[in-house]
């Protein structure tokens, strides 16, 4: 059985990531932007790997390349969109 892979939000060495990759997948590209958790690049690739697996269940084989893959250092500025979006 797979090992799933859960971060421990509460470590401090655990970081949120921005990851945007490309997917080939029977023939088809799909073109992904995620954000997930890990400790380094390896712990975030793991992360991605598991987050493909559980999207596309019904092939063997996915060809991918990764764009881009950067830790979020910062938090946005709320205050940007205020009064833009009603609930």
């Amino acid at each position: 059985m797979e090992e799933a892979f859960e971060a421990d939000t509460n470590d401090d060495h655990v970081g949120e990531w921005m990851v945007e990759f490309v997917a080939k997948v029977n023939g088809k590209k799909h073109h992904h932007l995620s954000v997930l958790y890990g400790v380094d690049r390896e712990d975030v690739q793991q992360a991605m790997l598991h987050e493909l697996r559980r999207i596309y269940t019904d092939t063997e084989r996915i060809d991918v390349n990764i764009v881009r893959i950067e830790r979020i250092e910062t938090e946005g500025d709320g205050d940007h969109f205020e009064g833009l979006f009603i609930p």
